[in-house]
């Protein structure tokens, strides 16, 4: 009989209970790590590097049955097998993770696409004679915890008359029928849209469209137009609790 054969002959019922548990941990842990990283990303380091400690020990813990190596030695096991397995995430949350981290936000447009207030490409007919802009956006966060931001579209026409547009909202408040809510509802299944406020995780980056609704319009000019007389566009990044300007770059057509 082969040694591998006699290995699963010697495992008991009890290691096998310990060790579905420690895979079931381990998958809980690693896809919270996965799928919510935002909300990992807001937390303490100290919290960040227990969630991910949890899934690498309770892999190994699930695999301590099939390593003869360590049988009927879990001391050990734990010691040479299990403790270092930690020293990934203690290098990088503690040294690698702040070295990285730097300060504030920075964004960039990746596509402007053509503006038409007659297409679709770019622009979206609700119905409302409101043509809805759809830049796709790039929004980093350099910092070290979880950032929340807003997106605003600022046009400066030549008369310095300023306008500023806040992206759609995820959650708008009350329950009557608006223009908001009717294009957040029609947005809502594309996973492309994004909207406000955009949870960026630390050191990293999200991407997609944000909807702007141009309401402005009401002397015939199409939106195309109106940028073309405005002075200045730009985009701002603010704080959805204290409104401070985070960042701010021009709008750029391709």
């Amino acid at each position: 009989m082969s040694e591998s054969a006699l290995t699963l002959m010697r495992i008991t019922l009890k290691q096998i209970c310990i060790s579905l548990l420690g895979f079931l941990v381990a998958v809980i842990t690693g896809l919270f790590f996965v799928r919510s990283p935002a909300a990992l990303g807001a937390e303490e380091l100290i919290v960040r590097f227990l969630v991910v400690s949890t899934a690498i020990v309770a892999v190994l813990v699930a695999l301590y049955p099939f390593v003869s190596l360590f049988r009927n030695k879990p001391g050990r096991y734990l010691l040479w097998v299990c403790l270092p397995g930690l020293l990934p995430g203690v290098v990088y949350y503690f040294f690698l993770l702040p070295a990285q981290a730097g300060e504030g936000m920075a964004a960039r447009q990746l596509q402007s696409e053509l503006i038409s207030d007659r297409s679709s490409n770019g622009i979206i007919e609700v119905g409302f004679a409101y043509p809805i802009y759809t830049p796709t956006l790039e929004v980093t966060n350099r910092e070290l915890f979880t950032r929340d931001v807003n997106v605003f579209l600022r046009i400066v026409d030549a008369n310095n008359e300023t306008t500023l547009f806040r992206a759609v909202r995820s959650q708008i408040p009350g329950s009557s029928l608006s223009v908001e809510g009717t294009v957040r509802g029609m947005l809502s299944e594309n996973t492309d849209f994004l909207f406000l406020p955009l949870r960026v995780p630390p050191v990293s980056r999200v991407e997609g469209k944000i909807v702007f609704i141009i309401s402005n319009l009401n002397d015939g000019t199409t939106f195309t137009e109106a940028l073309g007389r405005a002075y200045q566009a730009q985009f701002e990044l603010r704080d959805p609790e204290t409104a401070e300007l985070l960042f701010e770059f021009p709008l750029t057509f391709f």
